[in-house]
């Protein structure tokens, strides 16, 4: 039996490259493969999206053939929990396999209608306080002009195509099991509105809690590592048996 393939994608303003660090923690016996957007990283010539819908169309795309021959699943981690959501409903609705697992992280459910973590029409002095109080981003990156010319634009691009996002209430709840992980201190998602994950699956859903705020998977990295092996691997021990 083939490796199970871990495809994680990444939150706003952010390129595969935040996840090669994981790649000397996730178990050996998973594959795991950073999903690349346009416009950064290793894509910095393709253009960012417009819209969320350009967004999933073109991971879409890049994902076909990386799960066209065996297990996957998928980790996203803020606006990554939603490219992970929307891409497992365009896979069953184009009568592809379901993913084995859905990890969906620092986000509340798709339904709920609110304003987000960051409103990209903010000047830039104020987008960069509201960036490092969410605290995922070094102070050190504000300090060079280079790159904060470079990663400003980007940021704002995806969340403008986060606001054009829309759910679709018509469609059935997936039956792949979520799993949701959240900060105990993560205040800028409401705990009520995260479990309502739930929601939209008819498998196993669970709700598991690390210490940090939004960017707990940095604060608590080893033990979020830890869970992710651990709940994959029994997964997959459970569908050998």
């Amino acid at each position: 039996m083939k490796k199970l393939k871990l495809l994680a994608f990444p939150f706003a303003g952010a390129s595969s490259m935040y996840y090669y660090k994981w790649k000397k923690h996730i178990s050996d016996q998973i594959d795991f493969v950073p999903v690349k957007l346009a416009g950064r990283g290793a894509r910095p010539r393709d253009p960012l999206y417009n819209t969320f819908d350009e967004a999933i169309e073109d991971v879409y795309k890049q994902i076909d053939s990386i799960i066209d021959d065996g297990p996957y699943a998928f980790f996203g981690h803020s606006m990554g929990s939603m490219l992970a959501f929307e891409l497992s409903h365009k896979l069953r609705e184009q009568q592809r396999h379901d993913p084995a697992m859905i990890f969906v992280s620092g986000r509340w459910a798709p339904h709920i209608q609110r304003p987000d973590l960051v409103n990209p029409s903010t000047p830039d002095e104020q987008l960069k306080e509201r960036l490092l109080e969410l605290g995922g981003t070094s102070p050190e990156l504000f300090e060079n002009p280079l790159l904060a010319d470079a990663f400003i634009p980007i940021l704002r691009a995806d969340f403008y195509a986060m606001e054009s996002y829309v759910y679709d209430s018509s469609r059935e709840p997936l039956s792949t099991a979520i799993d949701a992980m959240t900060g105990v201190k993560d205040w800028d998602v409401n705990k009520r509105d995260f479990a309502e994950w739930g929601k939209h699956t008819t498998g196993e859903f669970s709700i598991h809690k690390f210490m940090g705020g939004h960017f707990y998977i940095n604060d608590s990295f080893d033990t979020v590592i830890q869970h992710i092996n651990r709940t994959l691997l029994s997964s997959v021990h459970e569908a050998r048996a």
